[in-house]
């Protein structure tokens, strides 16, 4: 509850005292209430009772595991537990997380505080680039339906501008126009889809009909759910948000990747405008050797590993996923805290997520 009261990019002392504090408490907790993570941790000789010196000790779980027994990692008992939340996994077993009534509301406040800081606190109108899910069209949606209602708590106002005809999705531009030429000029507005989407139905859309969309001053566009399905395409990231942000009148600052998995739900890694994602107070990273898994130096591609307290209903307080990426030395230039990393694809032979 301290952790989470302090500012999501706050930096100070304080702030590295309480996550430590919070995340031994988390694991002391996983530690005594769950037989598999307390026999997981002494397979690797550690005790969560004693001083974490460095977080390079915390044995973490590798998102395989959540494949093979996410139902039965819950450390709380199981009439406490509120929802299971499955990965939208392409191929292969998703990954599972059980949920209690903590960890929601843990994770639901992370979240708000770390998008607020990049999209500001008031809430804003929200063009969602999917299926309304009160259409007769909703089972389109599928997976993406929770993603979508996740940041809804984010608009004032909310229009939905991809629809079906027979079965296929289309981007309804018109209706993007209406939607912004009836707000107040001055009222900045949030774009939100898939990436995927946002490239194969609007952007191409736009290109195609030459229509020219002008979102108010400060607008952003928010894109998540990850690059793999465009890698078919060879499309960089540095000219989508370029077309992107021509096709809609903004700059290519203003359009925002978010990183973020099923295993630590709820923690968002947004872009700066310096062209990484940082870690809030509430998460730290590591990138460990493919092969070794020692921790790397800063500038060395690794496995990245994501350690936070948040998780309270399973152990997914230090996760070593399938991503590769980089830590960066250097600190940002904006001023913003937090360690700065950039995420640079798969590893070879992992699944598609």
């Amino acid at each position: 509850d301290e952790l989470l009261a302090l500012p999501a990019y706050d930096g100070s002392i304080e702030s590295e005292k309480a996550f430590i504090d919070a995340l031994q408490e988390e694991l002391i907790f996983h530690y005594e209430h769950n037989d598999m993570y307390r026999q997981f941790c002494e397979r690797k000789s550690f005790n969560p009772h004693t001083e974490i010196k460095s977080l390079d000790d915390i044995p973490p779980v590798s998102v395989s595991v959540f494949k093979d027994l996410g139902f039965k990692l819950g450390s709380v008992p199981k009439d406490e537990l509120s929802l299971t939340l499955q990965s939208s996994a392409t191929s292969g077993v998703p990954s599972t997380v059980v949920l209690d009534k903590v960890t929601s509301k843990r994770q639901a406040k992370a979240m708000v505080k770390v998008i607020s800081a990049f999209i500001g606190n008031e809430r804003k109108p929200f063009l969602i680039m999917d299926i309304d899910p009160r259409s007769a069209d909703r089972r389109l949606l599928g997976a993406r339906f929770a993603a979508v209602t996740g940041y809804l708590k984010f608009a004032s106002k909310t229009g939905y501008f991809l629809k079906a005809k027979d079965g296929v999705s289309y981007c309804d531009v018109e209706g993007i126009q209406t939607f912004v030429n009836e707000l107040p000029k001055d009222q900045p507005v949030v774009v939100f889809g898939f990436t995927y989407i946002l490239y194969q139905n609007v952007l191409k859309t736009i290109q195609q009909t030459g229509i020219k969309i002008q979102l108010p001053k400060g607008s952003k566009i928010i894109h998540i759910g990850g690059w793999k399905k465009l890698e078919s395409e060879k499309v960089e990231k540095n000219v989508f948000n370029r077309q992107l942000a021509d096709a809609f009148g903004i700059e290519p600052t203003d359009v925002i990747d978010i990183y973020g998995f099923t295993e630590q739900m709820g923690l968002n890694y947004p872009d700066c405008p310096c062209g990484c994602k940082h870690t809030s107070s509430y998460v730290k990273v590591l990138a460990r050797d493919v092969v070794t898994r020692k921790v790397l130096p800063a500038g060395k591609e690794g496995m990245m590993e994501f350690i936070t307290p948040i998780p309270h209903s399973y152990p997914g307080n230090a996760v070593l996923t399938d991503d590769m990426g980089i830590i960066e030395s250097e600190p940002c230039p904006y001023g913003r805290s937090g360690q700065r990393f950039r995420i640079t694809g798969r590893m070879k032979k992992a699944e598609v997520r």
